[in-house]
């Protein structure tokens, strides 16, 4: 019964996404538009869904049959029904829209919640079948149309809970993009990689959070706006949570690398921000673990590379939890889908923000052996 609809979704243009877009919404929040954007959502949600399980089809059918990518595969054709059933009726009050985000929408993403651990078993498992190259673009794609279904979702929950608020007011930052105070998100994330290297080292690392707003000293070349205050210059609007995953990634590694090599001395992490339209943060985290070697820093954005020593059972097993889950995470490293799904979260915007390459988001490493290593975050907001 699914045939027919998946045939169809998977051939409609893919929904483009912008920071833009859901500014836009937000602005627009009303009952009449949160009841048009569930219709839309819900529009969307079966394109990527159906476009998903294509690709799966695409595959060799001895990779699909591996038992971990084909529970990967079943859990898209289950939000693929999911999302069918709920296209048979869509909200027509506050009330059923309501009903729809906080059920339909939070199952849709549970059903997804945890399925990078299982496909990156099965990838490991059939990399006979593959070459490493079919296996990265699958995953590119993967893991950007996964991040943007996700994005969907959270998006109209979050408009769907500011417009039910006895609060609400109209507003910019009614949807998942909030107004950030950048060290607090830093020192956030620091807390809870110091928790995960308590456990497994009994040791901690200190950060010191610098900042850089002098006039030219930027990517962007942009003024910074010093008229203002730096308190509010350090203010940043942006996805909590895929900053999140970023800083918790880029955190793990930089701290580990300073245990390891025992080294006394905090991550320094020095944001720099401008205030003009577009706005811009860059951030750089530095550390002193004695660098990355020449023949690691080639591979360190390829999937299931690691340089971590499991010795907790199966690597998979230690793989770091979605940023939705983020409390589940306890291990320093995992199967290497670390920093590729933390530079497809600062990259999802890429092909949308600006035709100006220099103002895309970006994630780069610069190291220096025997010394240490610099990661480079850098986006746009609006």
């Amino acid at each position: 019964m699914l045939e027919q609809p998946i045939f169809h979704y998977s051939r409609k243009p893919l929904p483009q996404l912008s920071l833009s877009q859901l500014y836009s919404q937000s602005e627009k929040l009303s009952p009449s538009f949160i009841l048009q954007n569930a219709r839309e959502t819900i529009e969307h949600l079966l394109i990527y869904n159906a476009r998903r399980l294509r690709e799966f089809r695409s595959l060799p059918y001895l990779v699909v049959l591996n038992p971990s990518i084909s529970e990967s595969y079943d859990s898209y054709l289950q939000s693929m029904s999911s999302l069918l059933k709920a296209s048979l009726y869509t909200p027509h009050t506050l009330e059923e829209n309501t009903e729809f985000a906080e059920k339909v929408l939070s199952e849709f993403i549970d059903i997804h919640a945890d399925t990078l651990p299982s496909l990156s078993k099965g990838f490991a498992e059939v990399s006979n079948l593959l070459h490493m190259k079919q296996i990265s673009q699958f995953l590119d794609r993967h893991l950007k149309e996964r991040i943007s279904m996700r994005l969907i979702a959270h998006q109209h929950i979050e408009l769907s809970r500011s417009i039910a608020s006895p609060n609400f007011t109209k507003g910019r930052y009614n949807g998942v993009v909030k107004l950030l105070h950048l060290p607090d998100v830093i020192k956030k994330n620091a807390e809870v990689v110091n928790d995960i290297t308590m456990m497994k080292y009994d040791q901690s690392v200190q950060v010191k959070i610098d900042t850089n707003l002098k006039s030219g000293n930027y990517w962007s070349q942009a003024d910074p706006g010093l008229e203002i205050s730096k308190d509010e210059i350090l203010n940043f609007p942006y996805i909590e949570y895929h900053l999140d995953y970023i800083f918790m990634e880029l955190f793990k590694n930089s701290f580990r690398a300073q245990i390891e090599n025992n080294v006394s001395d905090p991550v320094t992490v020095t944001i720099s921000t401008s205030q003009k339209s577009p706005r811009f943060m860059e951030i750089r985290i530095r550390d002193k673990g004695k660098g990355i070697p020449q023949k690691t820093l080639s591979h360190i954005f390829d999937y299931s590379f690691t340089t971590y020593e499991s010795n907790e059972g199966e690597a998979f097993k230690t793989l770091n939890v979605p940023p939705e889950h983020l409390g589940g995470g306890h291990s320093v490293a995992g199967m290497g889908f670390g920093l590729p799904l933390a530079k497809q979260y600062i990259e999802v915007f890429n092909d949308t923000v600006s035709e100006l390459n220099e103002t895309k988001g970006s994630l780069t490493v610069q190291t220096y052996p025997r010394w240490g290593t610099d990661v480079y975050l850098k986006t746009v907001g609006q």
